[in-house]
């Protein structure tokens, strides 16, 4: 850790985005792409989503011939989120410079994580996705499975992400065929990790929001939904910055900080983020009644 806050600009831009990606790994399996041809909040990225396709064979029209495999755009509106802290110099010097470091990454990837996931929930309403599953009170193995078979049937690409509450992931957590499966059994008492299981990758969504529907969970292919992001413009005299990427997700923060007059350090994270239905038979919703 840099000894001055003002000269650590890249060391928190770095421990935000490491602790945003581990609070949204989901990302990776929707459709995510990263832009840095817009800057600011309310532009409109156009996502693509590759759609389904059948072979054919091959006829006197050759190569050429289109079959019914075509490429979509979904528009995904940008909006920018910000978190800001302002650190006293007189704190700084007394506590260390570490201390008021690591509580501002975590306090920033919890609050910009969930801005972001609320954006995501926000879309997984019957209106969007009248797919639906209802379990009841409890989720287990065999209701994974019916989903999936529905996203079969859907011709639903891979990777697929399921999503789930905490009520419906401890179903699964305790759930007798999937702890009587000797690998996956003991990932699941050694860590609570679900791992894989019926070949949907398990996140874990703690506010996953019922949105007025019963709405525990959903599972989808990596078209269903469509998100964008990208970062803010940056040319703010006075301000330190520095940006930081996650590949895996293509999520993007960045964090500059600005020395008052006063000495006060004002440290902010900031990121653009947007998000839009994509393919919507690519996408099961998970209803408890």
């Amino acid at each position: 850790m840099a000894n001055s806050i003002a000269a650590a600009p890249a060391v928190l831009a770095q421990g935000v985005i490491k602790a945003l990606a581990n609070k949204l790994p989901m990302l990776s399996g929707f459709s995510t792409v990263f832009t840095t041809s817009v800057q600011n909040g309310g532009a409109v990225i156009a996502v693509p989503l590759i759609g389904t396709s059948t072979a054919t064979e091959f006829g006197a029209s050759g190569y050429l011939s289109g079959d019914d495999a075509s490429t979509t755009l979904s528009n995904v509106t940008l909006k920018h989120f910000k978190v800001s802290s302002r650190f006293s110099p007189l704190d700084i010097r007394q506590y260390g410079v570490a201390f008021f470091a690591n509580n501002f990454v975590e306090t920033a990837a919890i609050a910009l994580s969930q801005v972001c996931m609320d954006e995501v929930n926000d879309l997984i309403t019957n209106a969007n996705y009248s797919s639906n599953t209802v379990t009841g009170a409890d989720l287990d193995y065999a209701d994974v499975v019916a989903a999936q078979k529905t996203l079969d049937d859907a011709k639903a690409p891979d990777k697929r992400a399921l999503v789930l509450g905490n009520t419906y992931l401890s179903d699964l957590r305790s759930d007798a065929t999937i702890i009587a499966a000797f690998q996956l059994g003991a990932n699941v008492i050694s860590s609570g990790s679900l791992g894989t299981i019926a070949g949907a990758q398990v996140y874990q969504f703690s506010n996953l929001a019922a949105n007025s529907e019963s709405l525990a969970g959903f599972l989808c292919g990596a078209d269903a939904i469509a998100c964008a992001t990208a970062l803010p413009f940056n040319e703010i005299p006075g301000a330190e910055v520095s940006q930081a990427t996650d590949p895996a997700t293509g999520l993007s923060v960045q964090v500059m900080i600005i020395q008052e007059t006063s000495g006060y350090f004002n440290v902010t994270a900031t990121l653009l983020f947007g998000c839009a239905v994509g393919r919507a038979t690519s996408l099961r919703r998970l209803k408890t009644a």
